[in-house]
């Protein structure tokens, strides 16, 4: 074999050693063109979960580089019949906690999945999020456990309430529950959704390192109230925000070149049963310290129009902050001395408890839903609602013993009467037992007293209720003249009642010769036995409320309304009325005729046998019966409705239907 040629080895070895340099530059031209696609490492499985999946590199042909996309969600909050998302075109996706949502989500039960997470105790099971996880991605897993513990939790407190050993009885037939509870898509109005949009990771700012999910102001403060988070901090000034409750934490902070990121984080163990938020549409507006009453009317649930834009009557109620309290009773026509009982900070503004949840249960809208066990709403005042100093119980019970008692010169409407009195029986019956039967019932109960009580104080009948977007629709909703006579009888009677409320909570005793008079009127004319076998004593104020024993309290904060606050809300409401009717002229049929007006025995029978017949929104109404009816719809509203301790609003009204787009890590 001949020796090879030296110029034919060199050649080789030169080929060989161009080849490795060529494979090597390649290699790092396409290094370079893959490094190129900056976020393509921060949009993995560990970081983004199976959103992760939706990430591709596009390679721009005019730069000559790789451009990484990816899929991020748009949460918002809306009925789950909305079919018009923040994204037009988009395919709306609910977070009702089944499988198919959370397929489509890309979201998990568990907001960290471990193979052996079912053999963990409760201990082990409290855990926190991985520091690298979107924080995006465990909003919508907690989301999705809302709805699926919560209709869980409800279907088996019906499952149990329909366990019956033997054959159901007259008592259990009488109660005509359901088998079934109300579904997502029947009964709740308030859902969270979202909306996938497509992103390039060139958009980022350099300040953020992970893919970040949009909302808005409005919408991230609804989500956390529904999963019971609360502000504990809110200050637009210094850009700080947190918020914590449920196990949950939030916290909020400008970033550079972006705007305001909130971050969602977990740091204990999270319950959503009894203590859900009712998921209607208009707790929304609890959130942001307004709160809708029974003289509101539903427009437009997107939020385009504000409660300010109609101040001139009680559609809304402002009760956020003291201040904003005290402008709400400027708008009721409250005096110089209750509007400033809330401006200074030194006065009393609670009694058995505070007076702004007095006001709320007197006017607020029924946020209940039918056949629901759900009874927690936020809190719309800055005082705490604290069940445990207060027997709601016990007040019904003393509300059943002194609303019988007549006051002197002061007319009443016998079928309202009986009608509050049927209620009261109703309720304090189905208290007596701790089941889960009777709480539905007693739950059921509460709910048709305080529809009755809207007919009587709205003089509407139960199916007015305008639906959502009636405008739109072009229903206009206008008030009858009866309608109108009606809610400013009820505006003078609630007015005279805070004033005299705060005035007795702020005056100490008041031992004046008026006083005693008002004791004189009261003593002849009731028994001086209660119900119960306790002797009865004239009350002088809340100072005697103050001294009594946890058992007696409920029931002389009740006796000094009914025997102290009511006998001088009548009269003077009664004036106002009466000065007011004076210059405009009272309607056909308003009101009662004053004792001694020439009205005969025979014709008041006659009256009698037609208020028997009439419907309850049809009724004649003295400012008695109003005053009465508002006290027991208070009483009702409150046993219906549940707050928690540790919610207090923050003032933040301005941001109710606020657009503002916001972002979570």
């Amino acid at each position: 074999m001949a020796e090879a040629d030296p110029e034919v080895v060199v050649a080789i070895v030169a080929l060989l050693v161009s080849l490795v340099a060529l494979a090597a530059t390649f290699m790092q031209v396409m290094q370079q063109y893959y490094a190129s696609a900056a976020g393509y490492a921060q949009c993995n499985e560990k970081v983004m979960g199976k959103w992760a999946l939706t990430k591709t590199r596009r390679f721009s042909w005019d730069e000559l580089r790789f451009e990484v996309e990816f899929e991020a969600p748009v949460i918002f909050v809306s009925p789950p019949d909305n079919q018009h998302g923040p994204i037009r075109g988009a395919e709306i996706y609910f977070l009702d906690g089944s499988p198919k949502s959370l397929e489509n989500t890309w979201s998990e039960l568990d907001i960290n999945p471990r193979e052996e997470y079912a053999n963990k105790t409760k201990r082990e099971r409290i855990h926190t999020a991985d520091n690298e996880r979107a924080s995006w991605t465990l909003l919508l897993s907690a989301v999705q456990r809302m709805e699926h513990e919560s209709e869980k939790w409800q279907k088996s407190q019906y499952e149990g309430m329909h366990k019956q050993v033997g054959p159901p009885n007259a008592q259990t037939q009488h109660h005509d529950l359901p088998t079934n509870p109300p579904s997502l898509y029947d009964a709740h109005t308030m859902t969270v959704a979202l909306q996938r949009k497509r992103k390039s990771w060139d958009t980022m700012p350099a300040t953020v390192l992970r893919p970040y999910a949009t909302t808005t102001m409005c919408h991230l403060i609804e989500m956390l109230a529904a999963l019971g988070i609360y502000w504990k901090e809110f200050d637009r000034k210094r850009e700080r925000y947190r918020a914590e409750g449920n196990g949950f934490m939030v916290i909020g902070e400008k970033v550079t070149d972006l705007g305001l990121m909130f971050t969602f984080s977990i740091y204990g163990r999270s319950r959503f049963e009894a203590n859900r938020v009712i998921p209607v549409d208009q707790v929304k507006e609890l959130c942001f310290g307004y709160v809708s009453t029974i003289y509101s009317v539903l427009l437009d649930q997107r939020r385009l129009r504000f409660p300010e834009d109609d101040p001139e009557n009680l559609a809304f109620l402002q009760l956020a902050t003291r201040e904003e309290i005290s402008q709400t009773l400027i708008r009721i026509g409250c005096n110089n001395n209750a509007v400033r009982a809330f401006q200074d900070a030194g006065k009393h503004t609670s009694h058995l408890f505070p007076v702004s949840f007095e006001i709320l249960g007197m006017l607020s809208r029924t946020f209940h839903i039918k056949n629901s066990m759900f009874t927690h709403i936020p809190n719309p005042t800055s005082d705490r609602w604290d069940k445990q100093s207060v027997s709601l119980v016990k007040v019904m019970e003393a509300y059943e013993d002194l609303v019988p008692t007549s006051l002197p010169g002061a007319r009443r409407n016998p079928v309202i009467i009986e009608k509050i009195k049927k209620h009261v029986d109703q309720i304090l019956a189905f208290n007596k037992d701790e089941s889960v039967t009777e709480k539905m019932c007693t739950l059921k109960a509460l709910h048709e007293a305080i529809d009755d009580c809207d007919q009587i104080l709205t003089a509407k009948e139960p199916s007015g209720t305008v639906t959502p977007f009636a405008e739109q629709l072009g229903i206009k909703v206008h008030e009858s003249e009866v309608q109108k006579k009606r809610r400013e009888m009820v505006q003078d009677v609630l007015r005279s009642h805070i004033q005299e409320v705060l005035r007795l909570l702020n005056d100490g005793e008041d031992r004046s010769s008026d006083t005693q008079s008002l004791h004189a009127e009261w003593s002849p004319a009731t028994p001086h036995t209660r119900q119960d076998g306790q002797p009865r004593v004239a009350p002088i104020g809340f100072e005697d409320m103050h001294e009594a024993s946890p058992d007696e309290r409920q029931h002389k904060f009740l006796e000094v309304y009914f025997h102290v606050i009511r006998e001088k809300v009548i009269p003077r409401a009664a004036r106002s009325t009466d000065r007011r009717t004076s210059l405009v002229g009272a309607p056909a049929g308003y009101g009662f005729r004053r004792a001694g007006t020439g009205r005969t025995q025979a014709s008041s029978m006659r009256g009698i046998e037609r208020a028997l017949e009439a419907a309850l929104y049809e009724q004649e109404v003295s400012h008695d019966d109003v005053w009465c009816t508002l006290i027991f719809r208070m009483i009702c509203w409150l046993m219906l409705h549940d707050f928690n301790k540790l919610d207090v609003q923050l003032s933040k009204s301005e941001l109710l239907g606020s657009r503002m787009p916001v972002y979570i890590s």
